[in-house]
């Protein structure tokens, strides 16, 4: 405070000095004017310590969970904290480890359907069971990151291909005078065979390859393996056995569809997604449960103000 004052005598500018120290006006202003015996009011709206609880017990309880998968799962419990509210609870308490993840490759989204079933993204993915490489392949819907069909096989040809879209096709009851999906795939030469086009053309479906060498086409099917291996397959250097891997493997996709939260998604899960089939329903259902919880959070706050007044 002293250098400001002696720099203002000086004739130099009350602005230029407090930025050249790098403190803000409010700091300097409150260090010339100190008031002891005002207290600072809390926010009506803070958290309750219910909720502070509630964030630091699931952390105990799972410490890889990240703030947003905990702001996402306590919702099913009917607590709303937000991602940044767990940040800094977690943050407090020197919870929060640094991530440095890539970039996206752009800001406008190529493909963005608005119903279930409009575009599919199908592929594939190495893991080792009994110390042998085998696959994992998945197809993936667009339009709620739902897993609608995988399987485990020891190699990848057209025919598991095949086998693969044919399962998708009958599991989401897809009939004749439906929409068909855009199949959305690489250019690998079990996707490029004459047997897999003419079967996706047999099922009217619409053949959609990527760009070559361009795994960003097919972006949300390659983050769900991101999510699969850390969270489940880079858990097992080599799954004992096959059916190990498959009872292991489909417990996770079975989490990921039908519990785990989806930041993209407004923290709910893609099987409830896939269900609803209408994000803009989706997205009024969650205005609709935070307005709630902060009525509640600003009602009982006040009521606990008024207690500690009285």
């Amino acid at each position: 405070m002293e250098e400001v004052l002696g720099a203002t005598d000086q004739g130099i500018s009350q602005s230029r000095i407090l930025g050249q120290l790098g403190i803000c006006r409010s700091t300097y202003y409150s260090w010339i004017n100190p008031s002891e015996t005002e207290i600072r009011k809390m926010p009506p709206n803070r958290l309750l310590p219910a909720e502070k609880e509630a964030v630091v017990d699931l952390k105990r309880k799972e410490p890889y969970l990240s703030h947003r998968k905990i702001s996402g799962l306590l919702r099913g419990d009917n607590f709303f904290v937000s991602p940044s509210s767990c940040y800094r609870i977690l943050k407090s308490l020197g919870w929060i480890e640094p991530q440095e993840l890539r970039g996206s490759p752009w800001k406008i989204a190529r493909y963005e359907p608005f119903r279930p079933n409009q575009i599919w993204g199908e592929d594939w993915t190495q893991l080792v069971i009994e110390g042998l490489r085998h696959y994992l392949l998945t197809i993936i819907d667009y339009f709620s990151r739902f897993i609608i069909a995988w399987g485990i096989v020891k190699t990848v040809t057209k025919k598991e291909v095949q086998n693969l879209l044919v399962l998708a096709y009958i599991s989401e009851g897809i009939e004749k005078n439906d929409l068909k999906p855009k199949i959305r795939l690489d250019h690998g030469s079990p996707n490029m065979a004459h047997g897999t086009r003419a079967l996706i053309e047999d099922l009217e479906m619409v053949f959609s390859p990527g760009g070559v060498n361009r795994p960003t086409d097919n972006a949300r099917q390659e983050r769900f393996y991101r999510s699969a291996k850390q969270e489940e397959i880079y858990c097992y250097p080599s799954y004992p056995s096959l059916e190990i891997a498959r009872k292991s493997i489909g417990k996770h996709i079975e989490f990921y569809n039908e519990r785990r939260p989806h930041q993209a998604l407004w923290n709910f899960a893609p099987g409830y997604v896939h269900m609803i089939g209408n994000k803009t329903e989706l997205l009024k259902e969650y205005k609709r449960k935070v307005q709630i919880v902060k009525e509640q959070r600003l009602t009982l706050n006040r009521a606990m103000d008024e207690k500690v007044k009285s």
